[in-house]
């Protein structure tokens, strides 16, 4: 897990399309080229982040004051320890600068840890858990802006194993994108980049999508796009980066529960 300051980092470049300053001139320029070929992807950053302050507020009003936030990416403009300042936070992430900032970011706070762990070093991050949390493993759950960079086998035993560690009742947040099965010229040169920058994203129909729920049961609405969450009117992708014909090329989120 070492830092290579010469690569940009999927991370920083959202934290920059979100308006951050946590982040490099490496990211900062990667950014500028992904908005340059697909402006999209700007509105796709908020729609993830405000989905997250309304999955916050859901899971509070639902009783939950512990969080367990995987792969968290930086935790600035208004993240969970901000949005309930009461509650228990653990984020972590794989990429060493990240966390670095991110631990800079939050300061002394000793309700909020963030641990260095890949999201696929699962066992690690829920070992940190029980021992922050004091045991308790009645808790929300948050995975988003994060699924699709995680492979059908890596994302599957994910969900898995955190249905199997959590106690009944727990929740889990997420969000999730779909593209066609055979994505334009443009979605296929941004794969590529972010291919190149090591973070390979896994796009997924909507029917596909389907097949991750289980043994989580889905609480309502169920799947709904994150423009439906965040009450937008309107078709959030700009019409120069949409495909003729496609009505695939969403972003949804989901609240599942364990029984």
């Amino acid at each position: 897990m070492e830092f290579d300051p010469s690569q940009p980092n999927a991370g920083r470049i959202y934290d920059y399309l979100l308006g951050g300053s946590h982040n490099f001139a490496v990211d900062r320029a990667a950014a500028e080229r992904l908005v340059q070929m697909i402006p999209t992807i700007e509105n796709g950053a908020r729609l993830n982040r405000w989905f997250l302050d309304i999955a916050i507020n859901r899971l509070a009003d639902a009783g939950f004051t512990r969080y367990l936030d995987l792969a968290s990416g930086l935790p600035t403009q208004g993240y969970i320890h901000e949005i309930r300042p009461d509650a228990l936070v653990l984020y972590n992430d794989y990429d060493q600068a990240t966390v670095a900032y991110a631990r800079e970011i939050i300061g002394n706070n000793p309700r909020v840890i963030y641990h260095h762990a890949d999201i696929a070093e699962l066992e690690s991050i829920l070992a940190q858990a029980d021992q922050h949390f004091a045991g308790e493993r009645k808790l929300a759950i948050c995975i988003i802006g994060v699924s699709y960079f995680l492979d059908d086998q890596v994302l599957r035993q994910t969900l898995q194993r955190l249905y199997n560690w959590c106690s009944p009742g727990s929740q889990l947040a997420m969000s999730w994108l779909t593209l066609p099965e055979n994505p334009n010229p443009k979605l296929q040169e941004l794969l590529a980049r972010y291919q190149a920058m090591g973070s390979p994203i896994y796009p997924r129909t909507v029917a596909q999508l389907n097949q991750f729920i289980a043994p989580w049961t889905l609480l309502e609405p169920g799947l709904q796009r994150l423009s439906e969450w965040n009450e937008i009117d309107g078709m959030w992708v700009i019409e120069d980066d949409r495909q003729a014909d496609d009505d695939q090329s969403d972003m949804y989120g989901t609240f599942m529960i364990k029984g």
